[in-house]
């Protein structure tokens, strides 16, 4: 507990430092989605208000399996036997297991020379955009079939030079995935929107590199980001829940 206060205490002290030299990183809608980006005053409040995750275990993990339509479950720990390992799971069915790269886990400069803190976030997320490519500026690679789930953070595919290093914490804080499989991960999170048939959904092509998909989405509850417990609020998304935990 004492190695994780000094690093929120050093790292909060970084972003201090950024916050009065004018260098801070404002989350605005465009730059939020940049490749596996917690910014690093994001990642101290995320630390702190994770804390205490009661719902991040395996009754509370087995219980939002069993009550939504679509569940991934990313474990992030570093070792065991199910370590860096994402399944997913369809109408309490498990349909996919495969080995994945989730945050490194450390401060560092990404390429684009923004300081950030590579983590992938513990909790119960919905997803937030879906794109069918996507290319990273923070990070100047492609990001093909990315399910954005928090801020810059999205399952995508990484390329075949990274697939040796699936199942090791390799990535800037996203979860790296085979292409074959992030193409199954965003056509399954598609289809439980209102679907993916012709008519039901149309690719924006914003920018270069950025296709974002639109018009599948359904009404769902929000979820406690600790507890995995449905809140009253309602948001526009996709009847999935991304799990992201450590054990």
């Amino acid at each position: 507990m004492g190695s994780s206060s000094n690093k929120i205490k050093l790292i909060l002290g970084s972003f201090l430092a950024l916050s009065f030299s004018g260098a801070a990183f404002a989350l605005t809608d465009q730059e939020a989605l940049s490749d596996g980006m917690m910014p690093l005053e994001e990642y101290v409040m995320s630390e702190m208000k994770a804390v205490v995750t009661p719902g991040l275990n395996s009754e509370g993990i087995e219980r939002a399996i069993q009550n939504h339509r679509l569940v991934i479950a990313v474990n992030k720990a570093v070792k065991g036997p199910e370590a860096q390992t994402l399944r997913l799971f369809e109408n309490g069915v498990e349909i996919l297991k495969e080995k994945i790269s989730t945050g490194r886990e450390k401060e560092e400069k990404a390429k684009s020379g923004r300081v950030y803190f590579s983590t992938t976030p513990k909790g119960y997320f919905r997803p937030t955009k879906v794109y069918r490519d996507y290319m990273s500026y923070t990070w100047q690679a492609p990001m093909p079939n990315a399910v954005f789930f928090i801020g810059g953070i999205a399952v995508h595919a990484t390329g075949t030079s990274h697939y040796p290093e699936l199942g090791t914490r390799a990535s800037g804080g996203c979860v790296r995935t085979k292409l074959e499989v992030s193409k199954l991960i965003r056509e399954k999170v598609m289809d439980s929107g209102k679907g993916s048939a012709a008519g039901q959904f149309k690719i924006l092509n914003e920018s270069a590199g950025r296709n974002r998909i639109i018009h599948n989405l359904v009404e769902v509850n929000q979820v406690e980001r600790k507890t995995g417990e449905l809140l009253e609020e309602k948001i526009n998304s996709w009847d999935t829940v991304v799990i992201v935990y450590e054990e």
